[in-house]
């Protein structure tokens, strides 16, 4: 075998390799950043989740199914108000935040690739992530 076509055909898939996009968990991770969740007070039992519409946005989710959640988790009545969620007890910021963070890791992150990329549909009784990066369908528990 002639040396130089081997030191050229390596040469070339040595090039080739530094094309590829690098895939990996890392670089989905890096572009999903959903907006922290800012919160008030309003009068001594109400905590107002301000940013509510634009984190439901962020994060391709209906509001009401993420209202619906949040009231479960945190047992309380949650009112939707002006892109706003009224909770209607005193829950302090970092509750709310991993409220929100289990939420996404359940219901949004996909469970094969680990993108965020996903839908949430309904099949029959069963909910289900389906993923728009690798096409898997994964189930999730319902949300009461």
């Amino acid at each position: 075998m002639d040396m130089r076509s081997k030191e050229a055909y390596i040469k070339m898939i040595n090039e080739a390799y530094k094309k590829l996009p690098e895939y990996g968990l890392r670089v989905k991770a890096a572009r999903f950043k959903p907006p922290h969740v800012q919160l008030f007070y309003q009068g001594k039992n109400k905590t107002v989740f301000a940013n509510f519409k634009e984190v439901a946005e962020y994060i391709n989710r209906d509001p009401d199914v993420i209202r619906k959640f949040l009231a479960h988790e945190l047992a309380t009545p949650a009112t939707p108000s002006d892109g706003r969620l009224i909770l209607h007890t005193r829950i302090d910021l970092q509750t709310l935040q991993n409220t929100v963070n289990f939420f996404i890791k359940r219901y949004v992150k996909c469970p094969m690739c680990e993108g965020y990329d996903t839908q949430l549909i309904k099949k029959g009784k069963a909910l289900i992530i389906k993923c728009s990066i690798c096409g898997a369908e994964s189930p999730v528990p319902p949300i009461k």
